[in-house]
């Protein structure tokens, strides 16, 4: 009956053009996979409906991608769905348990992400890079102000590789960047409060399809904050808990079985992240911050002394952003 339903919507009945079109991929098993993809009129009737207007693809997803395309879909499918198992159809009435535009969260696609924000580059010649943040999909919860920046990991790239763009590690640490780095040197402003000036808390959210590559991605987060100090919530979860805790957090649904990562999350922050106390660690920090800011500007008068030209421009002390983020918190 559905794939029916689907079939109609994919072909042009009179003026009315295709709503939706077919697409396909082979998973990992080898098998070939069947998904639906909206057309230029799916989206503008989409648009009417919702009341808002969607950027339209001006390419439909490579097949080697679509894997990971219709991956984190599958987190919103356990978000609207109706509880309970489906009713059967009944011949000459509506069905009544399809899925409803949801009120109590939003949902982004990845279509409609695009956080830019810059970095400074040590790798000669100095200079500050333009970089661009693009999760696999944003989900904001309207009632308790948290916004979930979503990455959906298959397993296909590694996680402890700092220098692979695609690594999970990579991946931590440009969020780190986007979330914590600041727009101006002496200014109060980060990156994520210059985009979203909602003041919602931001959470960093690894989806993946086995408990094993959760336990690895909460290793390296771990070592990772310890090396850095980082200021932001991060978990990771299979898609199976996303499900179950999302939908207990928004929808209030407890699940039959919690997840072992359901509460607290798993991945611990430092007991010096909160509250007034500073630890030994950013004690060291902020000291080696200041020497670095002190030889930089000494480079600079003592070529100015000398009667030389500067001719290049003094590069940010590289423990810029961690300082920042340990003196904002002093402040408070």
């Amino acid at each position: 009956m559905i794939s029916g339903r689907l079939g109609e919507l994919s072909q042009r009945h009179g003026n009315t053009r295709a709503l939706i079109k077919k697409l396909w991929f082979v998973n990992s098993e080898g098998k070939r996979v069947l998904v639906w993809a909206l057309t230029p009129s799916g989206y503008a009737l989409a648009g009417e409906q919702l009341g808002r207007q969607f950027k339209v693809p001006r390419h439909d997803v490579a097949h080697q991608f679509l894997d990971h395309a219709t991956g984190v879909n599958d987190l919103y499918v356990a978000l609207t769905k109706k509880p309970g198992a489906p009713k059967p159809a009944q011949r000459g009435r509506p069905a009544d348990d399809f899925a409803r535009v949801p009120r109590a969260f939003r949902w982004v696609a990845t279509e409609d992400l695009e956080l830019p924000f810059s970095e400074y580059v040590a790798k000669p010649p100095d200079h500050v890079a333009d970089r661009r943040l693009q999760p696999d999909a944003m989900l904001e919860d309207l009632v308790r102000k948290r916004r979930y920046l979503i990455e959906f990991e298959t397993g296909s790239a590694t996680v402890r590789n700092s220098q692979h763009k695609t690594a999970t590690e990579t991946k931590i640490g440009r969020y780190s960047r986007f979330l914590l780095g600041p727009v101006h040197v002496a200014g109060p402003q980060t990156y994520y409060s210059k985009h979203f000036s909602d003041g919602y808390k931001p959470v960093v959210v690894f989806l993946t399809r086995t408990e094993a590559r959760r336990d690895t991605i909460v290793r390296v987060a771990e070592a990772y904050w310890g090396e850095v100090d980082a200021r932001f919530d991060l978990r990771a979860l299979t898609m199976a808990e996303a499900g179950a805790e999302f939908r207990w957090r928004l929808l209030g649904e407890r699940p039959l079985v919690p997840s072992p990562d359901f509460n607290p999350p798993q991945v611990t922050k430092p007991a010096t992240l909160e509250g007034a106390f500073i630890s030994f660690r950013e004690v060291e920090l902020l000291k080696r911050f200041q020497q670095e800011a002190l030889g930089i500007i000494q480079r600079v008068r003592h070529t100015v002394r000398a009667g030389r030209p500067v001719t290049t421009e003094p590069r940010y002390p590289e423990l810029m952003n961690p300082a920042a983020m340990v003196l904002k918190r002093l402040v408070r």
